[in-house]
């Protein structure tokens, strides 16, 4: 496809009995619905306080809708919430002011909804003329949510890229041109500078392929195009990697023809940093960057890999029974404040196979608190500050130059609201969990 950075060096042999990490690692089913029920075909999931997780679920019998699980790090859980009969969605997150957000659909109409999360408050906000969504929500500081949305016009698909405020109201920001072509991306990434990023291609799921780039105000530009595009099965994610550069899989190509995975640094100098092997462990799917440095992933084989960013090693860490008793990848992944990996898939599972939450003990250590973004970087004694990351939940004590805030409110894994206290002067902020300190790198300036 490019050029090649690195063959893979390192394959231990893709099975838990010759993988070192594999022998180590620790599977746990917590969660396989016993019938097509609401909470049956879990597709999602996120951490929304330490060792409790809300999962969305599909349902896609006609008599349930979509529902909410809480499930827990020991295997407990029940239905949270469930939508009408005939109400589907697809994708569920949650914002900076708590809140969770989904789009949806039903036979009459295309909405996002909200509640709060103790599942009260629900809310239907409905999409401006036909447009609905494409999944690809995600949530930015400090507290919009963007899709990718389409619309039938005239029997063509018509893309566009959206804002959806915290009140609900959608702006489509940019619509898709013929000569910019069409998002095919899985996932949307939240850049360092701000921008978001995701995959497309001139014509569906042919090349050319490119990465393209979408600013908070909706200009559109691309990042850099792919040589080739082997897009076998359809599974093309992107996510941030801890050393700031964009990575992303494809499930052909590569040596093998089984995969690979590139980097995309954001100066758009495209490599190849892994292969996948020619016998199983291919066609990689998802991706996870985790708080150890390294990113980890799925793949349609029932793999759960590494990356190593330092070695540009990729490892097997774990293969899912090839009963499916544990679940069968498509895969999504999140990493725990508790260091597990959690994984949710819509399928496989305990009979009759319609989907498994489980977690992976893999050995990795308890996450430490990421601060990527403070916002305002600066205001008065009294200001409310968002700090924006990873791993805050259960956030204990703020400081803002050794003084602790006045107030700490904890609205999400991904973000923390401190006030800045009376005494406080200019410089880093510190904020601690039950997993340890971060001081950030940059400074809030009291004014």
């Amino acid at each position: 496809m490019v050029k090649q950075l690195l063959a893979v060096s390192l394959f231990v042999a893709a099975c838990q009995a010759q993988d070192p990490a594999s022998q180590k690692a620790v599977y746990k089913l917590l969660y396989s619905p016993p019938s097509q029920v609401p909470g049956a075909e879990p597709t999602s999931m996120f951490e929304v306080s330490p060792g409790v997780f809300y999962v969305l679920s599909v349902a896609t019998e006609s008599n349930f809708g979509a529902s909410i699980v809480s499930v827990t790090s020991a295997g407990t859980f029940k239905v949270f919430y469930s939508l009408q009969p005939n109400y589907k969605s697809y994708a569920l997150v949650q914002s900076a002011n708590g809140k969770l957000y989904a789009p949806g659909f039903s036979t009459q109409s295309n909405f996002y909804f909200s509640l709060t999360p103790s599942g009260k408050n629900y809310q239907q906000y409905p999409f401006p003329g036909t447009w609905g969504s494409a999944w690809q929500t995600i949530v930015t500081p400090p507290g919009p949510l963007y899709d990718i949305v389409a619309m039938d016009v005239a029997s063509n698909i018509v893309w566009g890229f959206a804002r959806i405020d915290e009140d609900g109201k959608m702006t489509v920001l940019h619509q898709f041109s013929g000569s910019e072509g069409l998002p095919v991306g899985t996932d949307m990434a939240y850049g360092p500078d701000g921008n978001i990023y995701a995959v497309g291609s001139q014509t569906r799921y042919a090349g050319p392929g490119f990465i393209y780039r979408l600013t908070p105000t909706g200009a559109y530009s691309q990042l850099l195009t792919f040589p080739s595009f082997p897009v076998a099965g359809h599974t093309l994610p992107l996510v941030v990697g801890s050393d700031g550069n964009l990575y992303g899989t494809f499930a052909g190509g590569g040596t093998n023809g089984t995969g690979e995975i590139y980097q995309a640094p954001f100066s758009g100098q495209l490599q190849t940093v892994a292969n996948f092997p020619a016998n199983s462990m291919g066609k990689p799917e998802t991706l996870l960057q985790a708080a150890d440095g390294n990113i980890y992933g799925t793949t349609l084989d029932n793999f759960i890999f590494r990356y190593n960013l330092a070695t540009h090693t990729l490892q097997a860490v774990y293969h899912l029974s090839s009963n499916l008793s544990q679940g069968k990848c498509g895969c999504q992944l999140v990493e725990g404040m508790d260091g597990r990996i959690y994984g949710v898939t819509p399928l496989g599972g305990n009979p009759p196979g319609i989907g498994a939450v489980f977690s992976l003990d893999i050995g990795l250590p308890k996450p430490l608190p990421l601060v990527a973004q403070l916002s305002p970087s600066s205001g008065p004694v009294g200001q409310s500050v968002l700090l924006w990351g990873n791993y805050l939940l259960g956030a204990t004590s703020v400081t803002f130059n050794g003084v602790p805030a006045t107030t700490l409110s904890v609205t999400s894994v991904n973000s923390a609201y401190a006030t800045v206290p009376a005494g406080a002067t200019s410089g880093p902020v510190t904020i601690t969990t039950a997993n340890g300190s971060v001081t950030t790198t940059g400074s809030f300036t009291v004014q």
